[in-house]
């Protein structure tokens, strides 16, 4: 029985000198860090463009300015109700960014005159355009609604924004 109890206590010895030696030779190593993050607006600001900018109504010019984010569109000459003209473009965005694009808002110069006239866009909802996509092909239709009255000519300018802004690639 003695040799059963000093078998014992040796395995409770081994036992506590194995915790020991563990614990000796055990270590936490923490590392704390900072990181900065920052986007990169101006590779969004340059790569959301316009692009493919058309019109296929007689008498009508489309051009896109030189830094892509500028499109004028001027239509023929409209003296009968029915008349229309349309602008074709689409959005690229070639940044390292998905892009929200608002729905298209225009707004006439000469609110008055604005009657004769309708502009939609094809588009009536916001859009997503992932980084490297193309959007579809979408449309400005402006359209004469109301005969004008008057025999001297008068242009109305009508200025349509619509807003870019950037997400998650």
């Amino acid at each position: 029985m003695k040799k059963n109890k000093g078998i014992k206590i040796g395995i409770i010895l081994a036992v506590l000198v194995l915790g020991v030696a563990y614990a000796a030779i055990t270590a936490n190593f923490t590392i704390n860090g900072t990181t900065k993050i920052n986007g990169d607006s101006s590779n969004f600001d340059a790569n959301v463009i316009f692009d493919g900018v058309s019109t296929s109504t007689t008498g009508a010019t489309a051009s896109v300015s030189t830094d892509k984010k500028t499109i004028t569109f001027t239509t023929q000459q409209m003296t009968t109700v029915g008349t229309s003209a349309v602008l074709t473009y689409k959005i690229k965005n070639t940044s390292n960014y998905g892009a929200s694009v608002t729905k298209l808002t225009c707004t006439s110069s000469d609110g008055a005159f604005a009657t004769y006239l309708s502009v939609t866009p094809s588009r009536t909802t916001n859009l997503t355009v992932a980084k490297g996509a193309t959007s579809a092909a979408e449309t400005l239709t402006v359209s004469m609604i109301k005969s004008y009255p008057e025999a001297t000519a008068k242009s109305i300018t009508y200025t349509c924004t619509m807003t870019a802004t950037a997400q998650d690639a």
